[in-house]
């Protein structure tokens, strides 16, 4: 199956090659992935973070695959949502941003070994 990675993580960038590097923040990572669901591929790993304070975080990383079209976008769809909801008039952590760049490449990296481990 293939699969690919939206990031606007630099640390993400410099390690993986099926990336869709996204300029921008957490919301435009949310767009792109949408994008391409809409173009066929699904959600591998969850859009929104399982924290409230990981929400605020400018970075963030989903895994996609190419497959058929699933009920991926109804979840995106909705992702979009809460992610609008929950910012608010509230700006982005940037201040933080080496911290968010770190915890997301190692949940990332998770997500992968375990979809590796599932594979074989």
């Amino acid at each position: 199956m293939e699969y690919l990675i939206v990031s606007n993580n630099a640390f993400v960038k410099a390690k993986y090659q099926s990336l869709q590097f996204v300029e921008g923040d957490f919301y435009q990572v949310l767009i792109a992935a949408r994008d391409r669901i809409h173009r066929g591929w699904r959600l591998v790993s969850h859009p929104l973070p399982a924290s409230i304070r990981m929400m605020y975080s400018p970075i963030r990383s989903i895994i996609l695959a190419k497959e058929p079209h699933s009920s991926a976008t109804l979840l995106i769809e909705q992702s979009i949502d809460s992610y609008l909801r929950t910012m608010g008039q509230r700006q982005p952590d940037y201040r933080n941003l080496a911290d968010y760049q770190t915890i997301d490449f190692e949940l990332l990296q998770a997500c992968i070994a375990d979809l590796t481990t599932n594979i074989e």
